[in-house]
């Protein structure tokens, strides 16, 4: 009787804990690594990725050896979370929203949380059964869910209208449309021509947003960043440098919105 040969097992990737200088280290070992590698996280996560050989001392060593990188990749850190504080939710917090900065405010409603700009404010509405206790002024971080929902409402709609118009001027229709969150895209177009929006977007200015809109239409024509390329990306958005650095500048003023901060340590 013949049968398939069985597929051999593929090593693992192992990992594990170290505490170096009172910090946790989080090492990743790898089987066909052959060197050791240093990364510190925004949010101060350290990792190290090994060869599966390697002894923890070893390792330990490395890493003590990189001490004064590391601290200044630490101070880096601060300064960007300092420039960046972690939303709290508290009344008079400022919300970054299509390149404007709403105050949040709160009120009472029936039913549950709900969010809404209104008078150039991001309001919250509070059951009223709940109101008479709630302390607005106190951090409320278990509304910030729902505010990424509302964010997302929004952006969805926003989007799939600034994708029509820019469609009709280009004369270039994408295969469909799809919204996410990822870390380092705003926007993305398959070959298939199917494009995906950074929801989070929903943070920047109007004309920024058009800039995102317009070079992504554009590789449904050009899939590649050519001079007929960024050519088209002209004619459509003149000002596309400036909009590409404002959100090099301000790509972490939608922090708040990410499922796992990129600035802020887990609790």
């Amino acid at each position: 009787m013949f049968g398939f040969p069985r597929r051999a097992q593929e090593p693992r990737i192992t990992r594990e804990d170290i505490v170096v200088e009172g910090r946790i280290i989080e090492i990743t070992r790898r089987p066909y690594k052959r060197s050791l590698n240093l990364t510190l996280k925004l949010n101060g996560r350290i990792r190290v990725s090994a060869p599966k050989g390697l002894t923890l001392t070893q390792i330990h060593d490395f890493v003590v050896a990189q001490e004064e990188w590391i601290q200044a990749q630490l101070e880096k850190c601060q300064s960007y979370r300092r420039a960046h504080p972690k939303k709290e939710m508290k009344e008079g917090e400022e919300f970054p929203f299509l390149g404007e900065r709403l105050l949040l405010t709160y009120e009472p409603c029936a039913g549950k949380p709900a969010f809404k700009i209104r008078d150039g404010k991001l309001v919250c509405g509070v059951r009223r059964e709940v109101w008479h206790c709630f302390d607005p002024n106190s951090p409320h971080p278990e509304l910030l869910p729902s505010l990424g929902q509302f964010y997302k409402k929004v952006a969805r709609e926003l989007l799939s209208e600034r994708a029509a118009e820019y469609s009709n001027r280009m004369n270039l229709y994408p295969f469909g449309l799809s919204f996410r969150a990822p870390k380092t895209r705003w926007g993305s177009c398959s070959p298939k021509g199917r494009i995906t929006f950074n929801w989070k977007l929903i943070f920047a200015p109007l004309e920024v947003i058009d800039y995102i809109v317009v070079h992504e239409l554009a590789h449904l024509q050009f899939l590649n960043h050519s001079s007929k390329f960024w050519a088209l990306v002209t004619a459509h958005s003149p000002n596309w440098r400036e909009h590409r650095n404002w959100l090099r500048t301000h790509q972490f003023d939608a922090d708040f919105l990410a499922r796992e901060s990129e600035l802020h340590p887990a609790n």
